[in-house]
């Protein structure tokens, strides 16, 4: 079984659990808080009730360890503003409409990041600051040349920095000042 296949799982089976936390009957001595969810369940065609069980029994066959972190996830989901819950749900669809292999490359991207150290990381971060805080007229000019430096070749590219690190040692020291005779 596949890594995502465990997490679309996990994720069916929380969803299962809340479902059954907001339709199930409530338990006895619960009856005031749970009349609410006694009218939903009620209000539900036998479809629905079945379907709902059914969930509701595979979260049951989750471990415990499983269960719990579902819970923290969703707690969590509860605790973001809306505008981040929406955030997340534009990636998403996004991310359901992307070609296998432009999910392969994303996938291959945030890989590399991770692989990143903390250092590196913090740089990516200033130097793609730095790039947003640019004028507009500005940043769309970097950003259409960082798109050009992507289709290079990994050979056209060495070549080029080949001849920058030249052009740098040919370059005289900042801080001194140039004497010609």
């Amino acid at each position: 079984m596949s890594h995502s296949e465990i997490n679309r799982r996990q994720a069916l089976a929380a969803l299962a659990g809340i479902t059954a936390a907001l339709w199930l009957p409530p338990r006895a001595g619960h009856a005031a808080e749970g009349q609410d969810s006694l009218e939903r369940w009620k209000a539900l065609d036998p479809e629905q009730r079945e379907r709902v069980l059914r969930n509701y029994r595979r979260w049951k066959q989750l471990p415990e360890t499983d269960r719990e972190r579902i819970r923290r996830r969703y707690r969590h989901w509860q605790s973001l503003t809306p505008e981040q819950q929406q955030f997340i749900r534009t990636n998403q669809e996004r991310l359901r409409q992307m070609t296998p292999e432009e999910r392969r490359l994303l996938t291959q991207r945030l890989r590399r990041w991770n692989e990143l150290s903390p250092i590196q990381r913090e740089r990516l971060r200033g130097d793609l600051q730095r790039v947003m805080d640019l004028p507009t007229e500005q940043r769309q000019r970097t950003l259409h040349e960082l798109r050009r430096w992507r289709e290079l070749t990994p050979g056209q590219r060495d070549s080029i920095r080949n001849r920058i690190r030249q052009q740098r040692n040919t370059m005289p020291p900042k801080n001194q000042p140039n004497h010609r005779r």
